[in-house]
């Protein structure tokens, strides 16, 4: 008996070190598939200011000269305005490369900048392909749409969410966005009749490659897509 019982008790060693082996790969597979990615430097950064800004602001308006008092509370400045001011805070070296013939960038000028980011290197910044790589601290930019009767060159927004598709309509992905304007957008934070910094969500529109074509300013509200050059970056 006795011989029989020592190869089992070594068969229980073996069957012991065989499943503490298994277990270990497998929570180490799971670590592996559940981790998640930080975001860059310069997104986290920015869209840390971008929330700190949302919270600390009391007052706020949509204008095309920036003045903020972050004494008060008060956020005066466009949609540009709102990144260039943000990002000077945190990244102010990642808007430099930017080429603008006003004082600062204006949202042409980072769509054109991104734009180009698709085919040729660029500093401070990677140009994103595809709508649904977005994430938090990115940025949205587009140029003025064919209708458009404002006189801005475009508008430009800083992501807070990742985008979710659009049950409704499956070529449209949703973003919640923080941004300087006057109109508001679906799901909007500011409140009826109040232009300036706010939250709200837009849609893009994608072709067959994930790519922008066309944006929705009131995200799966808006009936009318409205189609212009789209890019999308993030601040490395």
């Amino acid at each position: 008996m006795r011989p029989n019982v020592a190869r089992v008790a070594a068969r229980r060693r073996v069957a012991k070190e065989i499943l503490t082996a298994l277990l270990a790969l497998a929570l180490a597979t799971a670590g592996c598939a559940g981790s998640t990615p930080k975001n860059p430097p310069g997104a986290a950064a920015l869209v840390e200011e971008v929330e700190r800004e949302l919270d600390a602001m009391r007052v706020t308006r949509y204008q095309h000269t920036t003045a903020v008092d972050e004494g008060s509370g008060s956020y005066f400045y466009d949609c540009s305005g709102l990144l260039d001011y943000a990002m000077g805070r945190v990244r102010p070296a990642d808007l430099t490369p930017i080429p603008h013939a006003k004082a600062r960038p204006l949202a042409a000028d980072i769509e054109g900048y991104l734009h180009r980011g698709l085919t040729d290197p660029i500093d401070g910044w990677q140009a994103l392909a595809r709508v649904d790589a977005l994430g938090p601290g990115d940025v949205v930019a587009w140029q003025a749409s064919e209708d458009s009767t404002t006189g801005d060159t475009g508008h430009v927004m800083v992501v807070l969410e990742a985008p979710t598709q659009n049950s409704a309509r499956a070529a449209e992905w949703l973003i919640r966005v923080a941004d300087s304007t006057l109109n508001p957008h679906a799901r909007d934070s500011r409140h009826p009749g109040t232009t300036g910094l706010g939250s709200g969500t837009i849609g893009l529109l994608v072709d067959e490659r994930g790519a922008p074509t066309a944006f929705y300013w009131r995200g799966g509200v808006s009936q009318q897509a409205k189609p212009t050059q789209i890019a999308l970056g993030r601040p490395q």
